[in-house]
C-alpha cells in the first residue's frame, strides 16, 4: 500500500487490554503525528479503511494506540494491519534536515561529477552520524561530506573523498 503519497508509520502487533487499544510497532520518531490526521489502516488481506487515532502512549518499545470507536472485539481484527500516513501530513523539518523517504532515490554525484548511484538505504546511528548508502558509496550524513541536497531535482552532491567508495570486494 505504500506509494508515492503515503508512508508506512506502524504495524499493529496485537490488541492490548479490554478497552480496545492495540500494540503498534512504530516506524516514525514522533508518535504524536498519529493523532493529528486520519490514517489508512491496511489489513493483511489487502482491504483498507481510514481510521482516526484518539490516543497514543509508549509501552515497552512499542506504542499503545487507541482508535476512535474501537473496542476489544474490533481491535482483535486489526492484528497484522499496517498504518499509513500521507506524506503531505508530515510537518516541515528545519533547513538541512530530511525525512528518510525524501532521501531514498536521490541521485548522488561528487563535486567532480562522478556518479555514485542513488540512495538505497539510510543507516540510522543514534551515537554518530547516519549514513546514506548507494550502490557505490557509504556517505556520512554530515556537512563535511554532503555539500548539497536538492529535493526538487532529486540530486545530492558530496565531496570528492575516496574513502566514501565501497571496496570492490563488496
Amino acid at each position: 500500500m505504500e506509494n508515492d503519497e503515503t508512508i508506512l508509520v506502524g504495524e499493529v502487533a496485537a490488541p492490548f487490554g479490554i478497552r480496545g487499544e492495540v500494540r503498534v510497532y512504530p516506524y516514525l520518531d514522533d508518535p504524536t503525528l498519529l493523532t493529528k490526521t486520519p490514517l489508512r489502516l491496511v489489513f493483511p488481506d489487502g482491504h483498507s479503511q481510514p481510521i482516526r487515532v484518539t490516543g497514543v502512549r509508549p509501552h515497552q518499545g512499542q506504542l499503545l494506540v487507541q482508535f476512535a470507536e474501537t473496542d476489544r472485539t474490533i481491535a482483535e481484527g486489526f492484528r497484522g494491519a499496517k498504518l499509513f500516513l500521507n506524506k503531505a501530513d508530515f510537518p516541515p523539518l528545519p533547513e538541512g534536515s530530511y525525512y528518510e523517504w525524501q532521501l531514498k532515490g536521490l541521485h548522488v554525484t561528487t563535486e567532480a561529477g562522478d556518479d555514485l548511484g542513488t540512495i538505497k538505504t539510510v543507516l540510522f546511528n543514534p551515537v554518530a552520524n547516519d549514513v546514506y548508502e548507494t550502490e557505490r558509496a557509504l556517505i556520512p550524513a554530515h556537512e563535511q561530506f554532503v555539500l548539497s541536497v536538492d529535493l526538487a531535482t532529486r540530486q545530492m552532491v558530496v565531496c570528492n573523498d575516496p574513502g566514501l567508495l565501497k571496496s570492490h570486494a563488496d
